[in-house]
This record gives C-alpha cells, sequence and structure tokens, in this order.
C-alpha cells in the first residue's frame, strides 16, 4: 500500500495531506487534500478537506512543491 504525502508551506503554517481515496480507486481514482497545523499543544487543527481526481492532485503536488513547499513526514492519524 503506497503512503500518504505531506508537505508544509514555505512559512512552516500550513500542511497538506494527500491521501488516497481507495473507494473510487477502481473506477475512477481520487485523491483527499486535508489542509491543517499542529497547534502549541501537539493537536492538528484541520481547516478543510476537499477531494480531486488523481491527475489534478499530482499537478498541484508538484506546484506547490515548486513554490517552495516542502515534503515532511506524518504529522497527524
Amino acid at each position: 500500500m503506497k503512503r500518504d504525502g505531506w508537505i508544509r508551506e514555505a512559512s512552516g503554517l500550513w500542511i497538506l495531506r494527500f491521501r488516497y481515496d481507495w473507494e473510487s480507486w477502481d473506477q475512477n481514482p481520487k485523491v483527499w487534500i486535508e489542509r491543517g497545523r499542529l497547534e502549541s499543544n501537539g493537536i492538528p487543527l484541520l481547516k478543510n478537506r476537499k477531494r480531486m481526481s488523481r491527475g489534478l492532485a499530482k499537478k498541484l503536488w508538484m506546484e506547490l512543491l515548486s513554490t517552495g513547499w516542502r515534503r515532511i513526514d506524518p504529522q497527524w492519524d
């Protein structure tokens, strides 16, 4: 099984988690993208979540990396 992808913006505040939507994977692959940040107490504050096609998610991932976002280790479950 593939792992989730995690990236953080250059300022270090916002984190995006890209994870496969396994229910859609066989017919029309989709990816869930969660945006959040870690609070000072270590608890994640999830601000929103959206679902998009795998192709658009890959394009977004590459665009963000090219504008200063960086890959990071998983931050929450």
